[in-house]
């Protein structure tokens, strides 16, 4: 553009202005939902983590109640890690074990029924989250 004494003056015009802060705040708007999106995501692997960390020490503590007393059906529940559990046992299977040769009566020897397989339903509950897993478990009676 020039000016009446004959210089050129520099700048943008209305249009340049207009279109390049309209790409300015589509960037910035995409950026904010990206960084919303990342940190829902983060917010919920972290109370996915916080779920299924005391899975294992939950499960030991369902095996020794089942392996101690292994009854027809058993529940229980407890607080492990801020994880409430809740679960519900009941016998899949009760059967012996397999026959064996004992020389000494020159036959098979048949033991009676010992060993119990258990259907587990535990229910988990954390920050107002609830999962529920089915397992098998195994459990013997004492000799």
């Amino acid at each position: 553009m020039k000016h009446a004494g004959g210089h050129q003056t520099a700048g943008f015009t209305l249009i340049e202005v207009l279109i390049a802060a309209t790409l300015l705040f589509v960037v910035i708007a995409i950026t904010a939902e990206t960084y919303r999106g990342a940190l829902l995501a983060t917010r919920r692997a972290e109370s996915v983590v916080g779920m299924l960390a005391p899975i294992p020490l939950i499960r030991a503590d369902i095996r020794n109640s089942l392996r101690n007393e292994p009854l027809e059906a058993r529940e229980g529940s407890g607080i492990l890690m801020g994880v409430n559990y809740e679960y519900a046992a009941t016998t899949a299977r009760f059967g012996s074990p397999p026959k064996r040769f004992d020389p000494t009566k020159q036959g098979f020897s048949d033991y009676p029924p010992r060993f119990r397989l258990y259907d587990v339903t535990l229910t988990l509950r954390f920050h107002g989250q609830t999962r529920v897993y089915v397992y098998q478990e195994l459990a013997w009676l004492p000799v």
